[in-house]
């Protein structure tokens, strides 16, 4: 208590020597309060104690009145306080940066990790204590909780071992971990999402599980001054939070069950387990909760009902509120009893009457079921069935949400029909059953434990089994039938009429009967669960009261008088046949049954049943069953068997894949041989249907079960991940046989197919595939398919269904799986599109006309070659990838560029494994023969072309792809160590192997010639070289891999010498390889973009030599149709993004000034040559130059497209708006939507006058950058500038800018990006002035917004930010960009802005002098004084 007997609680006092039966207040202490009433603070009531038989707040006081108490104010549930510094400890302990190892050091042990495993645990342990110093363990620490402990729990037993081979090394490790284990416990229990965020609540599940291994299953205690498990619990409760506390809870105290400490009994332990045993007593709470309780008490060997309860202790709490809680479920209490919901005593009288479809619609019917239409299947397609019925009353009044009403109440009256006689037959056969065979069995058997346990498993199974097959039938005719009724009544009170026949035509009714029978087949397979569940749990319950004697009878024997208990009577009857004509081995015998005996039994308990494909397996059980109760043995469907065969293959084939590890993607069922289990597994299908003989032999029952089983295996298909095409095409070879044997299900297939998911980009390219497989092996008419996918494109309309025809058409036709003339109707659409002739070709996005352009193209090239497409697989066509997948410049892809190189060196070494023993030295013998012909015949090509023919006929060269990587890979390395170890002090490198290597490569390009039309010998050329080159480059990233990890030198120069031999030798003159000059060279260009400096920095210098040689740079972008521009483009992306990090930084190292030297020459030279080039990408370009590169940035923006004439800004005797570029807007090929599709729909409302203003407060957040800072991401910025500049420009004409640009919401928004903080302001104004380019509407456009921005800014840092941007970038080296120099003369010279009057022009005598000497420079003489700016 707070206060004892001699304390004082305000004007109350106790007197220490109060009589025996007084109040426990005496005279003397009351005699202040003047007969009033005594009133206590509810803060001290807590502690009050009477020492006598008074009551406070009763009993009366000498006439004083009553003691009345306020009441207490109630407690609000709070998370957080008292949990432990795990949660509490302050956010800025939490975030402390650990110091991480360099890079080098980082790298290596990031390796380390990666290629751990249970073999090499010590091995591993040595290496890590050579190259980690313990001062970087806080790093290491945080770098396994993060990265692997949380992500990984599979391997946390790997990594405890990896933790004990560190031995005393690793203790300051251990504790590395536990504090960020803690550190991170903390940030999801304090995260908003944690209880909506499965991927949040899974993480802090597997921290649990490693902070129980890691400390109390090592006997260490986890301090309730760092993490209070008990107080978790009980504010989780209050708080709503179990859902993600109880099973962190939970997997912690998993870790106490082999430890010596706190296992059972422990208090500690016991204490929470009481805990938990409370809470699982809550009414309403979850059944997920309640599990991770079981399955605790399972691991820990305790039972759920001798742990003792804390009841009190909960009650003590604050009561949750179970409104919209996540850890309460309150549709129950709208039901019977939960445990008893499905009880068949309980059902039958609603099931008699009708149940709940008698209701009105006006009343919100609920199921009896407990939280059945959270489990119930409804196809948001299937609206898509009335809709061709168009104007009736479906169409009308059937909606989704109408649908999702009715099915749960539809399949919930059908179950309370059934289930009481489904469930009272199978229950009452099966204990029938169960009782004669197990008191025959166990009659010998003195333990009634393993009676009981027996009897129960056979009873279970029976039961379980004969309800399921009883039921599916009647249950299926069942759920369509109310669910008919129920939508019929739906549409009478819609209508007003009273009878739904009347008004429906045929195809109405038909579309309303296909709905309920999808419905109802969705939903079968939860109704019979629910059924079975029933019949099994009261079999076991009705068994236990019928073998209860037989088992008090074994215990009391045995307990009683010291003996086991032995059931002669099945014995003594003489008319009995069993056990009497039972062999000797199977009769009953003294000592009960022996171990193998007991397994019959033990088979009978019931493996859970997947959805698919074995969803059909227990219909095929259904089949057979009925099958044999109607005696129907000859030429029965043995569904049982075809149902076997399926999980045997799903089995192989996930064995397959799991052993061909990362190429399993590569897997087609083409290259599987015959005698393999997955061919021998398919083919056995029409074995088993043989009995069946004639297809149209099939009886109705048949074919519903093959049409089922089907339907279940085409819906696994579609769960399958679209990388495993092994299992992709053996499922739809399943299907194939099938259709064999039931012509109706390629009929259907076509049907079922319609209502696929295509809601995302994943799904679409997955149901294309599909539907791929599925027209090759004729499971689908493509007449059929034809239609429906024009019709779902709707002549353009629908861009979504637009995409995905051409994506079909361009891989069913080039990959000979349909001829395009069996697709009349999607070619058209094609041919309307390309030709831009379609009805909606103002909507149609040019992307679509140049894909179908292209498409036609390509159909009538393979036409016009005889169609072969022979080597290409029917892989899916690759959809668009969204700007993150495609973009070398967004954060995604610049991550996974920087592992690329060890990406690569996996991918070589798991090839290089595979080599027989004596590759290497018959590849250098093959080099050796060379060089000698090569020397000996030089200029004879019939002497060379002779050594190719042998390479390809001996060594497979050019004929198989295996051999040719294996050769290209091996004698790439033999000349590069050949050449490295020719190394001399005064002569450098020989490079006569190295030049020799280069001329056999370009003869095996030049000469490759498989036979076909020329265009065919062009593309197995350019295979060829793209072997070549991508055997080259693997061999490189791999060499200078193994050189980072060993620290050894590495030498760039045999790598540059190779590469450039190969581009000079096949750019050429050559009259076989002109006519694919342009395609050569792209391929160059896309294999130095692999081995760009990010992933190889080592080749840095000789990879900006390549990119930069005459033979390719020239040859990219004077290619025809600008088809190399883009090549070019990537290219020089990947040399800013290397030189970016670097150019930041305030000083260079001597290499990388001559780097951006080399730099500055080959942008020069592009300046000089190609200024088109770098005009139409110089967005890209500025989004990769940081912000200190001026003059860099200058150089790409002062290039002037040729043809555009030169205007002298200083002495301009020209009004801008007059000039006749000005109308003329530049071309642009830089990606300007790609950063804003997450907004871009919202943007594009807001500048209609769509959308609400409080867009403008939603954008900024938009364009900050995702890593949860506050600085605006780039990129972003400089995409939304020009985008809305370019709307901007849409909407005004040139002569209207300057006067009607404040009236525009373009101006509107950018006022509102200049009210962010200076950091911000500083990116918005460099975006603008990147326009400030070549006389075009977009410099004209810009320059009038940054000095309308200038004129109306009543912000005076506006002002001075304006004039910092434009002066930064004038005070450089020249050249500058053309509309940069006319908007500062505008500005500075205009009266009207009042330039040289604002104070920051002023503000030093220094700045004041840069200011006189730009104007100078910008102006006349004598203009400046003109202006006031030489006062």
């Amino acid at each position: 208590t707070a206060m004892d007997d001699n304390q004082s609680a305000g004007s109350v006092s106790t007197a220490p020597t109060a009589p025996t039966g007084a109040s426990g207040i005496t005279e003397s202490s009351v005699g202040s309060v003047l007969g009033g009433e005594i009133s206590v603070p509810s803060s001290s009531m807590g502690g009050f104690v009477s020492s006598t038989t008074g009551s406070v707040g009763s009993a009366p006081l000498g006439g004083l009145g009553k003691i009345e108490l306020p009441p207490p104010k109630p407690k609000k549930a709070v998370f957080g306080p008292g949990l432990g510094r795990a949660v509490n400890a302050p956010a800025e302990q939490n975030e402390t940066q650990n110091e991480a190892p360099p890079d080098q050091i980082l790298d290596r042990v990031q390796f380390l990790i990666n290629n751990l495993s249970i073999s090499n645990c010590a091995e591993k342990a040595n290496d890590l204590r050579d190259i980690l110093e313990r001062r970087y363990f806080p790093w290491l620490g945080n770098y396994l909780v993060v990265k692997r402990i949380s992500t990984q729990p599979n391997f946390h037993t790997m990594y405890l071992c990896f933790i004990d081979s560190l031995g005393e090394y690793g203790k300051g490790l251990v504790d590395a971990i536990i504090a960020s284990v803690y550190v991170n416990v903390g940030k999801l229990l304090r995260s908003q999402k944690i209880t909506t965020s499965t991927s949040e609540r899974s993480l802090l599940k597997n921290l649990g599980s490693w902070l129980g291994q890691i400390t109390l299953a090592r006997n260490r205690p986890i301090l309730q001054i760092m993490l209070d498990c008990k107080e978790l619990l009980f504010q989780g409760y209050e708080t709503g939070m179990l859902i993600a506390v109880t099973p962190f809870v939970a997997k912690i105290l998993e870790g106490a069950k082999n430890s010596n400490v706190f296992r059972p009994p422990n208090p500690w332990l016991m204490g929470l387990m009481g805990v938990f045993r409370a809470l699982y007593n809550v009414d309403d709470l979850k059944m997920n909760i309640k599990f991770e309780v079981e399955v605790l008490c399972k691991n820990l060997n305790l039972k759920l009902e001798d742990i003792s309860l804390r009841n009190v202790d909960l009650s003590k709490r604050v009561p949750p509120v179970k409104e919209k809680n996540p850890d309460f479920n309150l549709k129950s209490q709208s039901a019977a009893a939960p445990a008893a919901a499905l009880s068949p005593d309980k059902t039958s009288s609603g099931a008699s009457t009708g149940g709940d479809s008698a209701k009105s619609d006006d009343e919100p019917q609920q199921t009896v079921i407990p939280n059945l239409a959270a489990y119930v299947q409804v196809n948001p397609n299937l609206t898509q069935l009335f809709e061709q019925v168009q104007g009736g009353p479906l169409s009308t009044h059937i909606t989704l949400d109408l649908l999702k009403r009715s099915v749960p109440i539809a399949v919930d009256n059908a179950i309370r029909e059934i289930i009481q006689p489904v469930v009272e037959r199978s229950v009452s056969i099966a204990c029938i059953t169960s009782k004669a065979i197990v008191t025959k069995d166990f009659a010998m058997e003195g333990d009634e434990n393993k009676m009981q346990k027996a009897a129960q498993l056979m009873v279970a199974n029976l039961a379980g089994s004969l309800a399921l097959v009883t039921c599916r039938e009647p249950l299926h005719s069942s759920i369509s039938t109310h669910l008919r009724q129920i939508l019929s009544s739906a549409i009478n009170d819609a209508t007003g009429n009273s009878s739904t026949s009347t008004q429906l035509g045929e195809l109405e009714k038909n579309a309303l009967d296909q709905c309920c029978a999808i419905c109802s087949t969705d939903n079968l397979e939860l109704g019979c669960r629910l059924i079975e569940k029933a019949a099994t749990e009261k079999a076991v319950r009705k068994l236990n009261d019928t073998i209860a004697p037989a088992l008090t009878l074994r215990k009391d024997t045995r307990e009683k008088k010291g003996q086991l208990y032995y059931d002669m009577s099945i014995f003594g009857s003489e008319n009995q046949r069993y056990p009497r004509e039972l062999p000797d081995m199977l009769r009953p015998k003294p000592g009960g049954l022996r171990p193998e005996q007991l397994l019959v039994y033990e088979a009978f308990q019931r493996i859970p049943r997947q959805p698919q494909p074995t969803q059909s397996s227990s219909e095929s059980q259904s089949g057979q069953s009925t099958g044999d109760a109607s005696n129907n043995s000859s030429g029965q469907l043995n569904m049982n068997a075809i149902s076997a065969i399926a999980l045997k293959l799903d089995k192989t084939v996930e064995t397959l894949l799991n052993t061909a590890g990362p190429r399993a993607q590569e897997i087609s069922l083409a290259m599987i041989p015959p005698e393999h289990e997955i061919k021998q597994l398919i083919a056995a299908i029409p074995r088993v249907v043989a009995s069946v003989g004639d297809p149209s032999s099939l009886s109705s029952s048949d074919t519903d079960s093959i049409l089922s089983f089907s339907q279940g295996i085409l819906k696994r298909i579609y769960e399958v991940d679209l990388s495993q095409r092994l299992r992709l095409e053996a499922l739809i070879a399943l299907l194939e046989m099938l259709n064999k044997i039931c012509p109706q299900l390629g009929r259907n297939i076509g049907t079922w197919t319609k209502y696929a998911p295509t809601k995302t980009d994943a799904e679409r390219k997955l149901h294309r595939a599909v539907l791929l497989l599925l027209v090759r092996s004729d499971l689908i008419q493509i007449g059929d398919l034809d239609a429906h996918l024009a019709k779902s494109a709707d002549e353009g309309r629908d861009q979504v269904w637009l995409e995905f025809l051409i994506l079909f058409v361009r891989a069913a036709t080039l990959e000979n799986i349909v001829p395009p003339a069996k697709m009349p109707n999607m070619i058209n659409i094609v041919q309307l599109i390309a030709e831009d002739r379609a009805p909606t070709s103002q909507q149609i996005n040019p992307a679509f006309r140049k894909a179908a352009a292209r498409l036609l193209e390509e159909l009538r090239n393979s036409l016009s070659s005889g169609g072969d497409a022979r080597g290409r697989q029917a892989s899916p066509v690759r959809a668009r990838p969204s700007y993150e997948e495609s973009s070398s410049m967004s954060p995604t892809s610049v991550k996974q560029l920087t592992d690329a190189s060890l990406v690569i060196a996996k991918s070589s070494l798991s090839l290089a494994s595979n080599d027989p023993p004596n590759a290497k030295q018959n590849v250098t013998d093959i080099l050796v023969n060379w060089l000698r012909v090569q020397n000996e015949a030089a200029g004879n090509d019939k002497i060379l072309a002779q050594f190719l023919q042998l390479l390809q006929q001996k060594f497979g060269v050019g004929s198989s792809d295996d051999e040719t990587e294996r050769f290209l890979r091996l004698t790439t390395e033999v000349v590069v160590e050949s050449c490295v170890k020719s190394a001399d002090a005064t002569k450098g490198l020989r490079y006569d192997a190295i030049d020799g290597y280069s001329k056999l490569l370009s003869y095996l390009v030049i000469h490759m010639n498989g036979g076909g039309t020329s265009e065919q010998v062009t593309q197995q050329r350019l295979g060829m070289l793209n072997k070549v080159l991508g055997c080259i480059t693997r061999s490189l990233v791999t060499s200078h891999e193994k050189a980072q990890q060993t620290n050894a030198p590495w030498d760039q120069r045999p790598w540059f010498r190779l590469l450039l031999d190969l581009v000079c030798e096949l750019n050429t003159p050559n009259q076989l390889l002109d006519s694919m000059k342009s395609s050569i060279v792209n391929v160059f260009g896309s294999a130095f973009h692999v081995i760009q400096p990010l992933v190889v920095p080592g080749f840095a210098f000789a990879w900006l030599e390549l990119i930069s040689h005459r033979m390719l740079l020239s040859n990219l972008l004077l290619a025809k149709d600008q088809k190399g521009w883009g090549v070019m483009h990537q290219l020089l992306i990947d040399l800013f993004l290397f030189m970016e990090p670097h150019l930041r930084k305030l000083e260079l190292t001597d290499a990388l000034k001559k780097y951006y030297d080399g730099t500055l020459r080959v942008i020069l030279m592009l300046v000089h040559d190609f200024p088109t080039f770098l005009a139409a990408y110089h967005l890209s370009f500025c989004n990769v130059i940081p912000e200190n590169c001026v003059q860099l940035r200058n150089i790409i923006l002062s290039a002037t497209p040729k043809g555009v004439p030169f205007h002298d800004p200083i002495n301009r005797n020209f009004k801008i708006d007059q000039l006749p570029e000005i109308s003329q807007s530049p071309l642009i090929l830089s990606n300007v939507v790609g950063p804003l599709m997450s907004f871009k729909n919202e943007l594009d409302n807001y500048l209609r006058g769509q959308q609400s203003p409080e867009f403008l407060n939603i954008l900024l957040s938009q364009l900050r950058k995702e890593d949860n800072s506050k600085e605006l991401d780039a990129p972003k910025v400089n995409s939304v500038v020009l985008y809305v500049g370019m709307q901007g420009l849409a909407r005004l004409q040139n002569d209207q800018i300057s006067s009607n640009l404040s009236r525009t919401p373009e101006m509107e928004l950018f006022q509102k990006l200049m009210e962010l903080d200076d950091r911000g302001r500083y990116i918005i104004l460099n975006a603008f002035a990147n326009q400030l380019r070549y006389p075009s509407s977009h410099t004209h456009y810009f320059s009038c917004v940054m000095l309308f921005l200038f004129n109306e800014s009543k912000d005076e840092g506006v002002k001075e930010q304006i004039t910092r941007v434009l002066l930064e970038r004038l005070i450089t080296q020249r050249p500058h960009p053309w509309g940069l120099l006319i908007t500062f003369i505008e500005l500075i010279k205009n009266t009207k802005y009042q330039f040289w009057n604002h104070s920051f022009t002023r503000c030093a005598t220094e700045i004041e002098k840069v200011f006189e000497n730009v104007a100078r420079s910008c102006m006349l003489p004598g203009a400046v004084a003109a202006t006031g700016g030489g006062d």
